[in-house]
């Protein structure tokens, strides 16, 4: 008998060990709720450097990347979730470049946040009276909303505004028109609708030098902490790769 319970003992404190890891970690997380993938060597990167903006290490973060290489999953799914358990009184604005977009990974992190093992983990969920697909509340007071890039956000606040791959295509990133009203859409709409100290997160692949990462860099880089991962390393490669790899 003493045994039985030693063995249950151990288990409960097993269970609790792997809760504590889950909230403290992003990584620890995923590997908690059983996410269906592995993250690769420059997911592990995001992965790092996302924590440190929920930690407030880094304020705001940029991360250019290759299409394809599964960027959106981290920072627009897994990320949010996280920092939603972590911060539930918070509230997040996440624009794509279309609405359509940016209500997809809306629905995909509001489902996360109701799977039974989030709120085991973190103690927060949608919130009964407001969960629509792009547009929901937590019970502690928080909010996410979601936004295509040029999109209206008036009357919304932010505490993490997350922008991923405002640029839908090569048209559209050769359009002098359409990398201009992303830069207003980002200058008078997100920035003025930001808390004080609050983080924005953009990650983007790059289609042409003036797009709005570029004119971000051109114009207020020191405020930036940037990685640049293209497809095939170039010399100082933040994932240590050789040159071509």
């Amino acid at each position: 008998r003493r045994s039985f319970f030693m063995t249950i003992s151990v288990r409960e404190a097993r269970v609790e060990i792997a809760r504590r890891a889950a909230r403290e970690s992003m990584a620890s997380w995923m590997v908690y709720r059983r996410a269906p993938y592995k993250p690769a060597l420059h997911h592990k990167l995001l992965i790092a450097e996302l924590e440190k903006v929920e930690l407030g290490v880094t304020r705001n973060l940029m991360f250019n990347l290759p299409p394809g290489s599964a960027k959106s999953t981290y920072s627009s799914v897994e990320f949010p979730a996280w920092y939603v358990g972590r911060n539930p009184k918070s509230a997040v604005i996440a624009a794509s470049n279309t609405n359509d977009l940016a209500e997809r990974f809306s629905r995909r992190v509001r489902n996360i946040v109701l799977e039974p093992s989030f709120k085991r983990v973190f103690d927060v969920s949608v919130a009964e009276d407001y969960g629509a697909a792009g547009k929901w509340d937590t019970d502690q007071g928080g909010e996410y909303y979601a936004a295509g890039v040029g999109g209206a956000i008036a009357g919304r606040r932010a505490d993490l505004a997350i922008i991923d791959d405002p640029v839908k295509s090569r048209e559209d990133a050769d359009s002098d028109r359409s990398r201009d009203k992303q830069w207003e859409w980002y200058v008078n709409d997100l920035l003025t609708r930001m808390k004080p100290n609050a983080s924005i997160i953009l990650i983007m692949t790059r289609w042409h030098a003036d797009d709005l990462g570029g004119r971000i860099l051109e114009r207020e880089a020191d405020k930036w902490k940037v990685f640049r991962i293209p497809m095939e390393a170039e010399q100082d490669d933040p994932l240590g790769r050789e040159i071509g790899e």
